[in-house]
């Protein structure tokens, strides 16, 4: 079916589904969920929690993939995003770790957080291979898990308390992470 005979579906499934003037569906939106191939790079962005941040993602990551990129490699590019700048703040940890500085309590944190970066760092291969598996549950979970290992950056200086020197890496990895949750089932649908 060609895309202005599927539009033409839409449009009559909106009609049909008019009451008072309101419609249950938009056949807009109904037709670009049809066709996600067809969704624009902004399109897709504005699907996730911040969409600044995803063209971001792309910007800096889209060189690497298929132009222009469809919501699998934006998913990606999320990953390679999160990816580099949990690698950055973990060596940035090790860093401060290696000095040797500070009380027993915040070098305490500082390897708990150098802890929840490599374990997010490993996840996120876990979540290319449940995507590639098109396994959407384990790809929502892990993602979910790398939110919490951010998380737990932050309340192991909470607890101190002392101010988390990852605090502004933490909140960032988080909202790409969220951005990649969000692309998820558009990939896997």
């Amino acid at each position: 079916m060609d895309d202005n005979r599927l539009h033409e579906y839409c449009d009559n499934l909106q009609i049909a589904l008019t009451y008072s003037g309101k419609s249950d569906i938009d056949a807009d939106y109904l037709f670009s969920e049809l066709q996600p191939g067809l969704l624009s790079l902004a399109d897709l962005c504005r699907r996730t929690d911040y969409p600044a941040l995803c063209l971001d993602a792309a910007k800096a990551y889209g060189h690497a993939y298929p132009s222009p990129p469809d919501a699998a490699a934006l998913l990606s590019m999320h990953l390679d995003m999160a990816a580099d700048h949990t690698r950055t703040v973990k060596a940035e940890a090790e860093e401060l770790l290696s000095k040797g500085k500070g009380s027993p309590r915040e070098k305490g944190a500082i390897d708990v957080c150098n802890t929840q970066f490599g374990d997010a760092i490993d996840d996120t291969d876990t979540v290319r291979e449940a995507v590639k598996g098109r396994d959407a549950g384990t790809a929502n979970t892990v993602l979910s898990a790398i939110i919490t290992y951010y998380d737990t950056c932050d309340d192991a200086f909470a607890e101190i308390p002392l101010p988390n020197p990852f605090a502004k890496q933490d909140d960032s990895l988080s909202k790409i992470i969220s951005n990649a949750l969000a692309l998820v089932p558009i990939v896997i649908s």
